[in-house]
Parts: structure tokens; C-alpha cells; sequence
């Protein structure tokens, strides 16, 4: 770790101190059989990235390291971490037969300036997406979910990734993408937040299970380096589905998959079909916690979904991968290490691979300190490494 890392540790260190501040509670309210929660997410982080990419360093995806940094150069910035700003309003009621309703709206703004890929002015935030529009039934039948909300695929892998709290890669972004990556794209593909009617069975002896339609999307290959056709011919919902089985004391076992067709546009007659599946785990001991979980794909691209997915030709790439960390709970504290790897099966040695050492410091209820370290490579046969360090801290508030 060079001098810069070293005076940022120190630097954001105080700056997340600085923001500390008396909180106060969410809002809620009922009457009768209805209320309505409001709750979120606030805060922020510094970030300093140095990158060291050479000329002939690889950059074969689209989640490549520092392929998003001016020049591929060092960057800091304060900015959202892995996670949004995020304010949610939730309406539940009681039916007369049983049924609880839910109607959950969420609304998902970043704090940096205005920004595309590292460029940035002085000017008005613009950066936000809903993430959240979705009305749930839940009853003895189990539950249904028709709207916006958290996808099937690759939920529990997500959710799983210790830099959830912090920032993970691709901090050099800016803000343009709203948030930082975490380990996506480097032991996992995001689930995203998708249009879907999804059900979901009751929890039965610790098991269940679930499947959905979704609204198909575009497979593509790597929009920024290599470029190509796009199937964008969407006439069959996506489909995905999960099953879990929780074990007490919070520990649990899963698998998911996801499946879609598309065909190519201008009457072409080319189709193709992309599939992903994924095993995954969580023990939970006293105060360890450790998650394992791997994917396999064709036609999945190496990070986002379907993105990344086709080479030029527009031929189906291979992927797969897997994340692996582990974290011990000591009092407020927290302290927790990972590693992920993605790779490109149909290029010769192409990797991604990230390690991150995360601390979290509970502050007071839902006030939350992070001290983050993450290292990110991108490699590939016959090329240079692409390297990105990134220090960062910072405050969350969960109300």
C-alpha cells in the first residue's frame, strides 16, 4: 500500500468522524388494520482509488479495473458507497380474509455531483433510480410479489457480500453509475431490482421456494470494448427461481437460476438462449459468520445481467465464479475479509478477482462507521494487469 493509501486511511478517518451526528427514528403510523413506515438509508464516503494500468493492461470486461477512472488514473471523491441513498414508503393492511397487503415504494438518489464516468461539475445531484415499486399478498398460500423488486437470481449471493456496508470496486466511477459495485462482477452477478410476479411458497420446515416471470432485457456483449449485435427480439418473459432451506442459529443453504431467449432484430432469424445457476451457503457461529457461493453461466455476462454476455460476434460467453468470506461480531464491532473471482471461460486466463477487509463500528442504533480496503484485479493471458486500490470511510444511517 503506497504513501496515498496511507494518508487516506488517515484522512477519511476523520472526515467520517466528523459526520457523526444525533439521530433520530423513522416515522410510522396506524390506524385500524392499515399502516404506513417510512424508513431509509442516509450517508456517505470518501474514497480514494489509485490505479495502475499500463498500456497494454487487460480490460476484457465491462467490470474491468479502473475502466472507469479518467485516463485510468488515480481518483478520490465522496460519494455513495455500495448502497444508495434510500427512502422507502411502506403501506400495509389487514383484509377482512386474511390477506396482508403491502405496497412498498422506493426511491434510490446518490450524492455526487453530476458525472459521467469520473467527469464531474459543481451542479445539482441527478443521479437516482426507483428501485422499488411492488404490491405483495401474503396468506397461508405463501406470498406474491407483482412489480419492482429484488430478483431471484443470485439474491442470497448479493446480500451476502461484506462490502454491503461500505464500497467494494469501481469506486473511480465517481458516482456516475449512483453507487459503487461491491464484489459484483468479481465473485458474483447482481441481482438487480426487475419488474416481475413472483410466488413464493410458506416457509415448511425451513424450506421454500420460489419462481417468477420477469421482464425480459437486452443480451449483450460489453458495450465499452468490444461492441456488437444485440438480441433485443423480447417475445418470452424471463423466468427465474430460488429455493432455500434455513438451518437455526441463522445459518442457511440456497440455489437459484435464470433463464432467457432473445433473438437478434432485422428479421434475422438468430436466437439465443442464456441460462445461470449458483450454490450457496452461510454458517453462523457464535460471532463468525462465513458465506460461500459460486455461479456458472452461458450467455449470463460477468456481472450485471446479460451484460457482457455475447462476444463480438454475438456468440454466447461462458462464465463463472464464486465469493467466499468470513466475519467475527466482537461487542459494536465488526470484522470481516473477503475474496471473489469472476471468469471468462472463453478467454485464455481472464479474471477478476477482488480481496476486501471490511470494519463496521456500530456507533448507536443504526449508525453505522465502515473503514473499508479493497483491491481489484483484472487479468488476462498475455497482458499486463489492470490494478485498482481503493481506501474508503464513512457513515451510514439506517432509520
Amino acid at each position: 500500500m503506497n504513501n496515498k493509501l496511507l494518508y487516506s486511511i488517515r484522512f477519511s478517518i476523520l472526515v467520517s468522524m466528523a459526520c457523526l451526528t444525533n439521530v433520530a427514528h423513522a416515522i410510522g403510523y396506524s390506524e385500524g388494520d392499515f399502516s404506513m413506515d417510512i424508513n431509509g438509508i442516509v450517508g456517505g464516503f470518501y474514497t480514494q482509488t489509485d490505479c495502475d494500468v499500463a498500456p497494454d493492461s487487460s480490460q476484457w470486461s465491462t467490470f474491468s479495473a479502473c475502466e472507469y477512472a479518467v485516463d485510468n488514473k488515480d481518483t478520490a471523491s465522496v460519494q455513495n458507497g455500495f448502497l444508495p441513498g434510500w427512502i422507502n414508503f411502506v403501506a400495509s393492511y389487514k383484509t377482512e380474509n386474511d390477506l396482508d397487503l403491502k405496497g412498498h415504494f422506493g426511491f434510490a438518489p446518490g450524492t455526487s455531483n453530476p458525472s459521467k464516468f469520473g467527469g464531474r461539475i459543481a451542479g445539482s445531484e441527478n443521479v437516482g433510480d426507483i428501485r422499488n415499486i411492488s404490491l405483495s399478498i401474503s396468506g397461508d398460500f405463501g406470498k406474491l410479489v407483482v412489480g419492482r423488486d429484488a430478483a431471484l437470481f443470485q439474491y442470497h449471493a448479493t446480500f451476502s457480500d461484506i462490502t454491503i456496508p461500505g464500497v467494494g470496486t469501481h469506486a473511480e466511477a465517481a458516482g456516475a453509475l449512483n453507487t459503487t459495485f461491491g464484489a459484483v462482477a468479481t465473485g458474483y452477478t447482481y441481482m438487480s431490482f426487475q419488474p416481475q410476479i413472483t410466488y413464493s411458497t410458506p416457509v415448511i420446515n425451513g424450506f421454500k421456494a420460489s419462481i417468477g416471470v420477469f421482464q425480459p432485457v437486452d443480451i449483450q456483449p460489453d458495450p465499452i470494448s468490444i461492441g456488437g449485435p444485440i438480441y433485443n427480439v423480447l417475445d418470452t418473459p424471463m423466468l427465474q427461481g430460488s429455493m432455500s432451506y434455513d438451518i437455526e442459529g441463522g445459518s442457511k443453504l440456497w440455489t437459484s437460476f435464470v433463464t432467457q431467449k432473445a433473438q437478434l432484430s432485422g428479421n434475422t432469424g438468430r436466437e439465443i438462449t442464456a441460462t445461470g445457476y449458483e450454490l450457496g451457503a452461510k454458517w453462523v457461529w457464535d460471532g463468525f459468520t462465513a458465506n460461500l457461493s459460486g455461479f456458472k453461466g452461458d450467455g449470463l455476462g460477468d456481472g450485471v445481467m446479460f451484460v457482457g454476455a455475447t462476444d463480438k460476434l454475438g456468440n454466447a460467453v461462458e462464465t463463472q465464479g464464486f465469493l467466499a468470506n468470513m466475519g467475527y461480531k466482537f461487542g459494536d464491532n465488526q470484522l470481516s475479509v473477503q475474496y471473489g473471482v469472476t471468469e471468462n471461460t472463453d478467454i485464455e486466463g481472464a479474471k477478476n478477482q477482488s480481496h476486501s477487509i471490511v470494519y463496521v463500528r456500530d456507533i448507536s442504533k443504526g449508525l453505522q462507521f465502515t473503514l473499508e480496503y479493497t483491491s481489484h484485479t483484472t487479468s488476462q493471458t498475455g497482458f499486463s494487469d489492470s490494478e485498482a486500490n481503493t481506501v474508503s470511510s464513512g457513515v451510514l444511517w439506517y432509520f
